[in-house]
């Protein structure tokens, strides 16, 4: 590894570490049911929310907050809104299956990708697809996620083959609106809950 490396990678590792948090989600959709996890997604959506304005206004600050995020709205915002849109879509095992993606998935291509320079396709500068290496990080843990959950699930292979693909998708891929790139952490989860939704009526 390369020693000027290392801090981005710390730096990366920390950010993760925060996004780890989101395993609380698929928990909580196992103990405690739809319903209330989606009330309690919501809450934090709305502290969140709260939360952001003061930080873009200067008037705090978050940890882990990427430069471009800066001065717009940062991704863990877009993290939350993708949780409670995957809780209140899909039925409880495909939301449980896309919310581990997105938390483990995306943590793993995260790492994966800050060790190459440029990876970051939602940056100016950026790729226009992300590198082969971390597209196959993020589909085999992806796969390794839907594999390991599929007892508790009860999802299929191609069930869960179909949800990784989309996740990797939606990783690797810039998805934009008027010309502004989408937060994958808002993408993954649905694109490889939708995926799988489709997969299980075939």
């Amino acid at each position: 590894m390369l020693p000027d490396m290392r801090p981005v990678l710390k730096r990366e590792a920390e950010r993760k570490l925060i996004h780890l948090t989101g395993l609380t989600v698929p928990v909580s959709l196992l103990l405690l049911g739809r319903d209330i996890t989606a009330v309690l997604v919501g809450l934090a959506l709305v502290v969140g929310l709260i939360l952001e304005r003061e930080r873009l206004r200067g008037k705090i600050r978050m940890p882990a907050v990427r430069d471009h995020e800066r001065n717009r709205v940062a991704g863990y915002i877009y993290y939350i809104l993708g949780s409670l849109l995957t809780v209140l879509v899909f039925e409880p095992m495909i939301a449980l299956t896309a919310l581990l993606m997105l938390s483990l998935g995306d943590a793993a291509s995260g790492m994966a990708g800050s060790a190459i320079r440029g990876s970051n396709v939602r940056v100016e500068g950026g790729r226009r697809l992300k590198p082969l290496p971390v597209m196959l990080t993020i589909l085999g843990v992806c796969l390794i996620v839907g594999y390991l959950s599929s007892g508790l699930t009860g999802l299929s292979f191609p069930v869960y083959l179909a949800g990784a693909a989309g996740a990797t998708v939606a990783d690797a891929v810039p998805i934009s609106y008027r010309r502004k790139s989408i937060d994958d952490n808002l993408t993954i989860p649905l694109c490889a809950g939708g995926m799988m939704a489709l997969a299980s009526l075939i």
